[in-house]
């Protein structure tokens, strides 16, 4: 390989290693993405209510006003992901650690150490 073609095959190493190391960050997200709602009756109502259920993917999370992005979301055990979120609650720019627990139909959402329980919307 000449010396020129050496720096792009490290850069396509690099952001294949890269892009591997994201993926699997989130390779689990199926098991705790969907909705999700502290009462099961919660999971009808529409986003301009307080109460509305959470919308979890791989890449973050909305619930009424609150609009999260994942920031280094990583497995931290079985069923469990933690890592930081930059969010904006109600226009206020915040940034929060998340720790996701996963325990059957039940989603445990930690926001900087205040935890509640999740079920699983139909």
């Amino acid at each position: 390989m000449s010396a020129r073609r050496r720096p792009r095959a490290i850069l396509r190493t690099f952001l294949a290693l890269a892009a591997t190391a994201g993926f699997a960050a989130t390779s689990h997200a199926g098991e705790f993405a969907g909705t999700w709602a502290a009462d099961l009756e919660n999971c009808k109502l529409r986003q301009d209510s307080a109460d509305a259920p959470v919308v979890i993917s791989a890449k973050g999370y909305d619930q009424h006003e609150t609009h999260c992005a994942f920031s280094g979301l990583a497995s931290a055990g079985e069923n469990e992901w933690s890592g930081k979120a930059a969010c904006s609650v109600e226009g206020d720019a915040q940034s929060i650690a998340i720790k996701l627990t996963l325990s059957g139909d039940t989603l445990t959402l930690t926001e900087d150490g205040n935890s509640r329980d999740l079920l699983r919307c139909p």
